[in-house]
């Protein structure tokens, strides 16, 4: 875990590089006064990871800086919640947005509803320039399930993602313990 931890430092800036990258002026001052919101801390990191992930389902720009400034108001781990916000790309979008959809339709009990999420859009996989028109008329057909199933999607992926890296770091620091301990003896 140690080592981890070191290589992981060596790879994120500094508050002082911070203060020089365009940008990101604003947040030395926080990082000066809360250095928490910087150091590898199981709570901070995990809480970090949780609201990337949780502000990275909504598809919206800037998900980055929204995520960033979450983590100062909230005090968490400002680069994991950062990083985080990567972890939903056109790869992970298909499923993110199933997941949205299918929560929303739970939430919402109208025969819209239901009936968008039961549409599907016959997709001819041989003609790849047909796809966007087929996903865009997926995503109107969910439309209310999927728009009230984003904030549940981001609650539930964001509440997992923080109990595996709370859960996850503690098991490592267990481990390390027991590997320290049998070094000793």
């Amino acid at each position: 875990m140690a080592e981890f931890k070191k290589r992981l430092r060596s790879w994120l800036p500094t508050v002082e590089s911070l203060e020089q990258t365009r940008g990101f002026g604003w947040l030395s001052h926080y990082l000066r006064q809360h250095p928490r919101l910087w150091v590898m801390h199981r709570r901070g990191v995990a809480l970090g990871v949780a609201l990337g992930i949780g502000i990275g389902v909504f598809p919206v720009p800037l998900q980055m800086p929204v995520a960033m400034f979450a983590a100062v108001l909230l005090r968490a781990n400002v680069a994991a919640a950062a990083a985080a916000t990567w972890l939903t790309n056109p790869f992970t979008m298909a499923p993110i947005w199933g997941l949205s959809a299918f929560l929303g339709s739970l939430v919402l009990p109208s025969a819209g509803a239901a009936e968008g999420v039961r549409v599907a859009v016959v997709v001819h996989w041989s003609d790849p320039t047909t796809w966007p028109a087929a996903i865009w008329e997926q995503v109107l057909a969910w439309g209310p399930a999927l728009l009230a199933g984003f904030p549940l999607a981001g609650i539930v992926l964001g509440t997992t993602a923080y109990l595996l890296v709370y859960w996850g770091w503690a098991v490592l620091i267990r481990r390390e313990q027991r590997r320290r301990r049998a070094r000793r003896h």
